[in-house]
Order: C-alpha cells, then structure tokens, then sequence
C-alpha cells in the first residue's frame, strides 16, 4: 500500500471533507496501479466537493479498464458535476456508439440533454433506454420530463400499468420513481387532482428509501442559530480575505436559485457554481465544531493566522480553479447555504448574500411534488417538510441580524410576476449592469411558468395534509 492511499484512507475515515480533497490529489498524482478502485477515489472527490479531482480520478479509471461503460459514466458525472454538460454528453454519446445497449448511458444522456436544453433529442434517449427495458423507471422519470402529453397518450397508459403490475419485490424506490413520474404527467394534462393522488403515493413509496432524522436535523440548526449570537454583529473584518467576488444564494428547493444564478450571468464577467457543488462545504472543513468561543478567539487572531482566512482562500483558491477565467462575480447557488452562511459572512466578509422566499404554501407542494434525484430526504412527508422549513426561516432571520445590508431578498412571487423588474435592482445591489440581466430574464421567463405562482390551490384535499403540517410548525 502507497503512503499517498494510506493517506487517501485515513482522511475518508475521518470524514474530513478537505483532507479527502487534498490527499485523492496526492493520489492522483502518485498514480499508483488501483485497476477499477479509481472509481472510489472519483466518488470520494465529487462527494468531498472536489468535481476536478473526481474527474481526474475518473480518467485514470478510463486509462485502467477502457472497456468498462462505467468507467466513462464516472467521467461524465464530474464534467456534469462542473456545469460541463456538453463535454458530458460527448462522452456519453461517444460511448453509446460503442455500446449501444446500455440503458444507463442512454438515461444520463438523456439527463446531460436536458441540461443543454435539448429536450426533444433527450426524449429519443429515454425512450430507447425503455425500449431496451419497460421497467425502468428512471427510464420513464426522464421521459415525463420531456414528452408533450396528449389526452389518451399510450406512454401515460403503460406507465400506469407498470405502476399497478410491478413485481411484490419491487424496490420502494423504483414505485416512488415511477409514480412521481406518473403524477409529473397527469400534472402537464391539467389533471392535477389525480397528480396529487400520485404524488402522495409516490412520496410514501420514497420515503420508505430515503430516511431522514427531522429532529436531529432542527438541533443542527438550533446549535448554529445560537453559536452566531450577537457579538458576531461586531466581528472583527480583519479575520478574513476581502474579495468582493462571491455572492451565495440562501434558498429552499423550488424557489429559482438556478434560474437567479443563471440569469446573472448574462452580465460580463460573471460566473456560477452548480447548486448541486459542496465547495464552501470543503473549505469549512477545519472548522469541525468550534463553539462560539472558538469562533470568536479565531477572529481575533487577525488576517493571516484564522482559520476564517484559511478557508476563504482555500475557497477562493478552489474557485478560481473551477471557472478558469478572471470574473467580477461569482454566483454560488449552493444548497445548505444557509447552515454555512455564518462562515461564509465571517471569513469573505465582502461578500454579499441573496435570500429566496416564497410563500410557505405553495413552497411545501413544490418541494412535495418532485423528486430530488440527490439529497432532500426531508422532501417526502408534510411534517418533514414543514419543520426542515421553520428552521431555515429561523435562520435565516439570525443572519439577517448579523449581516442584514449584505443581503437582498427577492420573493419567487416576484420573479414570476415580472422577471425583469425584479431582477433589476438585484443586479444593481451586486454592481452588475442591469441591461444584459433583465433582457436575459425576459428570455427565461418561461422557465418560471412550469412551477406557477398558486400551485397549492389546484391539488384539492391531498393538500390538507401539508396545510396541517404548516399550521403545526408556525408557517401559515
């Protein structure tokens, strides 16, 4: 065994999300002869946050077993991980010409064509993903994502009797699958009484595959919420980097943060991060669980020994490295943010802050309604729902009083109504020239159609669980 994999294995066993980073980079560059195990080290990367050491490690899994379809998909998924969809595809559909029956490669095409905008080629994907097997219910995940459905629509009809013929030792996650794509079909035909039926259905499938401890979770947001007390609102500057660039995005799912993101960048010499990147996450790694105390004793050491400047510059360091290029702006969309904002406020404390609401009732179908394909395992129960969402508003509101003028909010309300307008001064709170902005919001504002501003109010009765959940956690 190398003392680079030696390495490699400790900082995974500690669960050291930056030493993970740095020591698959060692690895990587040792390149020592680990056949299919690359696999590991590009999977510890993406998860540690580190897209270009995942794809590094994928191309010497590509260099180890050549022959081996997964071996490609690893490299597709970090280039998908940095926003290269493009590159991602090229590579999918280069080796779909090799192997033209594997259906994961013909499903994650279809998902790297959706991201490229390219919905109708993403259909022809999916559906041959399907043909090669009628039980795939990513398959058909993908497929309601992208087909205009008909009244009497034959894929509608067999989608509903796979639902009702799966096996008995069907997986839960695959019916959930299956029924959130159901449900996401009735729903594009105005059917959306029955879209809920399908949603509740779908969700307590998911569920069941997707555990998520709700109380642990709200004393994680708590133990933050109190560990930035007041004295933070005096912090001193001098603890972390100045830089201007980063702008973070606080938001829930379903609220625009990647079409604000997006949008953004229409402006010169902007540049985004993926929602999906753990970035800031790595950097934070040093931290582990300093109390307030700790906290405070690190910002008194001053620029160039706190750990607050250390994980801004690896941060920056990391960024910079990812979007190649010389920007002004850099929009980090990041999901979470709002446990990590704290740190973010303190160690770039020119950075300044987005903030997305919405209103509560029409947040919680949103979130209830889809499937997160990575992640959101609060998403599948109403009292879930509700309670992840009264600790995000309680936290927010703790970082409103500690950085309140370095944050804009903007109601999803708003984008909807006028995209333009809304996003106008938003650019000018960032320093951005409006022009390019709000033209490319009037460009994208279909975009914002397909989750539509009163949502909860077509779902009938099924909503009267979620409104229930609200009421029970103070949201409504």
């Amino acid at each position: 065994m190398t003392d680079a994999l030696a390495q490699f294995q400790d900082a995974q066993h500690a669960q050291d999300l930056l030493a993970v980073s740095n020591a698959a980079r060692a690895l990587i560059k040792a390149a020592p002869s680990l056949g299919s195990d690359w696999a590991g080290v590009a999977g510890a990367a993406l998860e540690a946050g580190d897209e270009r050491a995942a794809l590094d490690a994928a191309k010497l899994l590509v260099k180890a077993a050549p022959d081996y379809p997964q071996s490609h998909v690893w490299v597709a998924s970090a280039l998908s991980a940095m926003g290269d969809h493009g590159g991602a595809l090229a590579v999918l559909e280069t080796q779909l010409k090799r192997f033209p029956g594997e259906a994961d490669l013909l499903r994650r095409a279809g998902r790297a064509l959706i991201e490229l905008g390219r919905t109708s080629a993403a259909h022809d994907r999916f559906k041959a993903a399907i043909d090669l097997n009628g039980s795939d219910a990513l398959a058909w995940e993908g497929l309601a994502e992208v087909r205009a459905f008909k009244r009497g629509d034959e894929a509608l009809l067999t989608m509903e009797e796979l639902r009702i013929g799966f096996p008995a030792e069907t997986p839960d996650r695959d019916r959930g699958v299956l029924s959130y794509a159901v449900a996401r079909a009735y729903d594009a035909l105005g059917d959306h009484e029955i879209a809920a039926r399908r949603t509740a259905e779908a969700a307590a499938f998911y569920r069941q595959s997707a555990p998520f401890d709700v109380a642990t979770h709200q004393g994680a947001m708590r133990h933050i919420a109190s560990t930035y007390d007041d004295r933070f609102a005096q912090a001193n500057e001098d603890a972390g980097v100045i830089d201007a660039r980063p702008v973070f995005i606080i938001a829930p799912p379903c609220t625009g943060a990647d079409w604000i993101a997006k949008t953004l960048c229409a402006g010169d010499a902007v540049a985004r991060l993926e929602r999906r990147n753990a970035l800031f996450w790595m950097a934070t790694s040093p931290l582990v669980d300093h109390d307030s105390e700790a906290l405070l004793r690190e910002l008194d050491t001053g620029e160039s020994e706190s750990l607050f400047t250390s994980i801004a510059h690896t941060y920056l360091a990391r960024m910079a490295e990812l979007v190649g290029r010389d920007v002004r702006r850099l929009i980090d969309p990041s999901a979470l943010t709002e446990m990590a904002a704290g740190v973010m406020g303190l160690s770039l404390p020119a950075a300044k802050f987005i903030r997305i609401t919405r209103e509560p009732r029409d947040l919680a179908w949103a979130i209830y309604a889809r499937r997160f394909r990575r992640g959101r395992n609060w998403s599948y129960h109403p009292d879930d729902i509700a309670r992840v969402l009264a600790s995000h508003n309680q936290l927010c509101a703790r970082w409103d009083a500690l950085f309140g003028d370095r944050i804009h909010t903007v109601a999803y309300e708003d984008l909807v109504a006028d995209p333009a307008a809304a996003m106008k001064p938003l650019a000018a709170f960032l320093g951005i020239d409006p022009a390019p902005v709000t033209a490319e919001a009037w460009l994208r504002a279909d975009a914002l159609k397909a989750d539509p501003v009163g949502v909860h109010k077509r779902v009938g009765s099924r909503f009267e669980p979620v409104e229930a959940a609200l009421k029970r956690a103070g949201l409504v």
